[in-house]
């Protein structure tokens, strides 16, 4: 089971995150308007080149160029698209970096499987959040019984709201879904927005990786 942590950005949580939790992936947000925004004036962008944990950059209807800037300047070894990016800009990117490409997909209470077809084959993952005014960061689930009918051969994530009371629900859904290989974690988790609560964080994570 993989655990992303998403929304990081606060210099000793992310040391402490990265010491007693040991996630699998940490994500870092390049949404100006997040609330979680990663890039401040106090933490230097070589800060995070410091750690082997594996970074995932949060963009929302960037610029390809401006993706391969951050990639190269904070160490990503993920891109996480969570915009309108369409399959011929991913097709694009992935020209230029051999960084793993997650396009998200928000699903509300409408569904059609065949918006995620294009990206088949294009995008490496795929992640599926709950449908929000904004990118994410909500705090709410979706109905995950959509994802029952999930009808790709490509690995994705679950996110949306996901806590410690999701732990046997998350189980069960990855033994009767297998291509979701893992779960991105992020406001429910927080003291305030980009500060984690690291002791939550890692019951979390030892509870979901020994069930």
């Amino acid at each position: 089971m993989i655990v992303k942590v998403c929304g990081m950005r606060e210099e000793e949580n992310v040391k402490k995150l990265i010491s007693d939790a040991a996630p699998d992936l940490m994500g870092l947000i390049f949404y100006p308007p997040s609330a979680r925004y990663v890039e401040r004036d106090d933490v230097h962008p070589e800060f995070y080149k410091e750690f082997s944990q594996k970074k995932v950059g949060v963009f929302v209807n960037e610029s390809n160029e401006e993706i391969g800037k951050k990639i190269q300047t904070y160490g990503l070894s993920y891109v996480q698209l969570h915009g309108d990016e369409s399959p011929e800009f991913i097709a694009l990117l992935k020209q230029h970096t051999s960084a793993i490409i997650i396009k998200v997909f928000r699903i509300g209470p409408t569904w059609n499987w065949k918006q995620v077809q294009p990206y088949v084959g294009v995008a490496d993952w795929f992640l599926f959040d709950t449908q929000t005014p904004d990118y994410g960061g909500s705090g709410k689930t979706f109905d995950w019984g959509v994802l029952e009918k999930y009808p790709y051969d490509m690995p994705f994530l679950l996110s949306g709201g996901l806590d410690e009371t999701h732990i046997d629900a998350i189980n069960s859904l990855v033994k009767r879904v297998p291509y979701c290989v893992g779960v991105d974690i992020n406001s429910r988790f927080e003291i305030s927005p980009g500060l984690k609560d690291i002791a939550r964080v890692k019951t979390f994570i030892n509870k979901v990786r020994l069930d």
